[in-house]
C-alpha cells in the first residue's frame, strides 16, 4: 500500500512545487487526491517514470504522452501532476477544502 507522506517526499525530493493533499473520503473509505505542479513536460515524465518504476505501476499513466497533466490512479490515492499554466486552467483545487496534509510550497 502506497503511503501519502512517502509519494509527497517523493514528488519534494524530485522537486515539484505546489503540492496539496486532500481528503475526499466517502461512506464508504478514505480517499485522497494529491495535485502537484512541476516546471516542465520533461520534469512531469522524469516524475512519472520514477513512481511508476518505484511502485510497479501497471495501469495505464493518463496524459504522460502529451505531459502536461498526468494522472495516477492507486485506487485510494489519485495523483495529479500538472504544467502550471494547465493546473490553472482546471483548477482542481478550488473542488476539495485542504486539510492537516495540505503543503503549499512554491
Amino acid at each position: 500500500m502506497i503511503g501519502i507522506n512517502e509519494l509527497v517526499k517523493l514528488l519534494e525530493d524530485n522537486k515539484l512545487k505546489n503540492i496539496s493533499v486532500y481528503n475526499v473520503e466517502n461512506s464508504v473509505e478514505e480517499r485522497f487526491i494529491i495535485i502537484a505542479t512541476s516546471s516542465s513536460i520533461q520534469q512531469s515524465k522524469s516524475v512519472a517514470d520514477t513512481i511508476a518504476q518505484k511502485y510497479d505501476y501497471q495501469d495505464k499513466i493518463e496524459g504522460y504522452n502529451k505531459g502536461e497533466w498526468i494522472v495516477f490512479d492507486f485506487n485510494t490515492i489519485t495523483l495529479h501532476i500538472f504544467l502550471p499554466k494547465v493546473r490553472e486552467k482546471y483548477n482542481l483545487d478550488k473542488l476539495y477544502k485542504p486539510l492537516k496534509y495540505n503543503i503549499n510550497k512554491k
